[in-house]
């Protein structure tokens, strides 16, 4: 899948990486808590992807941006296709946590 086409805002997870120690940033992890135990980002809020759909208005606010984050940037792309069809400002990270080994747990 060449999901790098579409219109929406995508950022490499190396970059979020970084940009993470520059700014705070609102990053949603939508894997399931079980993938948590093999990575994940400390200032990230997990919500699981079907919870988060499931839920979107009671959950995110229109005036916030938000970084959508999973494994390896297909479901994050996704659900980052989703909130911007129903108005929210958000940005996939491509590649996801898989391409930040800075986040494995030894």
């Amino acid at each position: 899948m060449n999901y790098l086409n579409e219109s929406l805002e995508h950022i490499p997870a190396r970059d979020l990486f970084k940009k993470i120690k520059q700014e705070k940033l609102i990053i949603i992890d939508i894997r399931e808590p079980h993938e948590l135990l093999e990575s994940s980002i400390p200032s990230a809020v997990n919500i699981p992807m079907y919870s988060l759909l499931k839920n979107i208005n009671s959950l995110l606010r229109k005036d916030k941006t938000y970084y959508i984050l999973c494994h390896t940037g297909q479901r994050s792309y996704y659900v980052t296709k989703v909130l911007l069809d129903f108005g929210y400002k958000a940005i996939n990270v491509f590649g996801g946590i898989a391409l930040m080994p800075e986040y494995y747990h030894d």
